[in-house]
């Protein structure tokens, strides 16, 4: 037997089945005991690598980070294109994200930093501390894409960068809560184009029609 591989599959493990049940119910309502009934490992497990919960849920949360940057944010907003095109890609990227979610899960989860953010903000500084520099490093990502605009002149120069990442930001996690309510990864794409209008990216987008709609008429 590997023994130095059975350790790390547990690890992953443990991360994926907090991921899944977190994600679908919440951070209060899944137990220690159920991660690793579901993760098919020894409860001693869990605290081998993680001296809590809340331990787990921080390294699940950096590793969802890391496959959001990886899946959605570096290819839609570092890639070539004008800032219609990267917009339109991150919506078209982030409605994949989600629903390849509903599809493993069942659910469609919304923002799961946002989820936790409302669940735990008041009783633990650590998450709240966390999920506040994710999202910082998400936003981050927003600017650098409005301040490469800027720089290619397709946006004006007194844009705000900083500004408009936080309002990209607040409208993203409210078309993800809309897409949660209604359990349905299209309102993703029903919706997005509305980046536009905020961030004056195509001042003649319509609100009504879907990213991969407004893409392919303007081509």
């Amino acid at each position: 037997m590997d023994t130095q591989k059975l350790p790390r599959d547990s690890r992953s493990a443990l991360l994926r089945a907090a991921r899944e049940l977190i994600f679908t119910r919440s951070f209060e309502n899944v137990g220690t005991a159920e991660i690793c009934a579901h993760a098919g490992v020894r409860k001693g497990s869990l605290y081998h690598f993680f001296s809590s919960k809340e331990e787990l849920v921080l390294a699940m949360l950096d590793e969802l980070l890391r496959d959001f940057e990886r899946e959605v944010l570096s290819p839609s907003l570092d890639g070539p294109g004008s800032i219609t095109d990267r917009i339109d890609a991150f919506v078209n990227a982030i409605h994949a994200f989600e629903a390849g979610i509903q599809r493993s899960s069942g659910h469609l989860p919304g923002c799961p930093f946002g989820n936790l953010i409302v669940e735990t903000a008041t009783y633990s500084p650590r998450l709240r501390n966390a999920i506040k520099a994710h999202l910082d490093q998400v936003k981050g990502h927003f600017q650098r894409a409005l301040e490469a605009a800027v720089e290619r002149g397709e946006l004006s120069a007194d844009t705000d960068p900083r500004a408009g990442a936080e309002r990209w930001l607040t409208l993203m996690e409210g078309i993800l809560v809309m897409a949660k309510v209604e359990q349905d990864p299209a309102a993703i794409l029903r919706l997005g184009p509305a980046l536009h209008l905020l961030l004056g990216t195509h001042p003649d987008a319509d609100p009504n029609r879907s990213a991969t709609t407004t893409r392919t008429q303007e081509t």
